[in-house]
């Protein structure tokens, strides 16, 4: 049986290139890893994206490319603010909804990597059970100890890792999630116990939401890892996402 292909949506002042050590692990595997540039993160500071449209049309345009194109299953890989896309992405591209049209590839699962898989009309401050912040409408990254405290500060990788970060589309950053994607697949869901950005009660109240609403929901849990288990252990991340597209691993 055929591989399925790895789409990972990145987060908010994330890029493609901060996750090429899980692609470069999981290629080494045999899988195929495909990551778009979210315009929201991409076309700043020189565009300002005024909604998440153009993050779901991006992830949407690479999905279906890869299932009718290269003929490849798929399992979408978000990262944090990555879940809002990839869930509005992926409507009408489960296996029941493709088998009827007469296709024979379809998005299979979501791994989620610590992300904000939601229902729809839901967004990331409802999700924390906060106020929406008023927000300027570009924002800079914060500081990195939020998103990887457990890369050392003074390592190479911490540093590569700082300057690829990018300025954000807050509109996007807080747009409402467009579809329940949980409803149409199972979401396997990988949890970081210190995680500062998307923090460990809201990962597992993401979690209870999913099931409590009839999702199918499998989880793991890397004890003592960042917002970033991407880049500060990667090799556990691979893991996950070889046991979500059903290796025995």
């Amino acid at each position: 049986m055929a591989k399925p292909t790895f789409i990972i949506v990145h987060g908010a002042w994330h890029q493609p290139i901060h996750f090429q050590l899980v692609t470069k692990s999981l290629e080494s595997y045999g899988y195929k890893v495909l990551a778009p540039a979210l315009p929201s993160v991409d076309k700043a500071p020189n565009e300002t994206t005024p909604d998440s449209q153009a993050d779901i049309a991006a992830v949407r345009t690479t999905i279906l490319d890869e299932l009718d194109s290269a003929g490849n299953d798929v399992i979408l890989v978000p990262h944090s603010y990555g879940g809002i896309p990839a869930s509005g992405a992926v409507e009408g591209l489960n296996p029941e909804s493709r088998a009827a049209e007469g296709k024979t590839t379809s998005v299979i699962g979501i791994a989620a990597i610590t992300s904000y898989i939601l229902p729809k009309g839901m967004n990331i401050p409802m999700a924390e059970f906060k106020p929406e912040p008023s927000m300027p409408a570009l924002w800079g990254p914060p500081p990195t100890s939020m998103f990887w405290h457990d890369v050392p500060a003074d390592s190479d990788l911490h540093a590569w890792a700082a300057k690829e970060l990018n300025i954000m589309s807050m509109r996007a950053l807080y747009d409402k999630c467009q579809f329940t994607a949980y409803r149409d697949m199972p979401v396997h869901y990988l949890l970081a116990s210190e995680d500062r950005a998307v923090t460990l009660p809201t990962q597992e109240s993401i979690v209870e939401r999913i099931r409590k609403e009839g999702g199918e929901v499998r989880t793991e849990m890397l004890e003592g890892s960042s917002h970033s288990p991407f880049l500060s252990r990667v090799e556990e991340t691979v893991g996950f996402l070889r046991r979500s597209a059903g290796e025995q691993v």
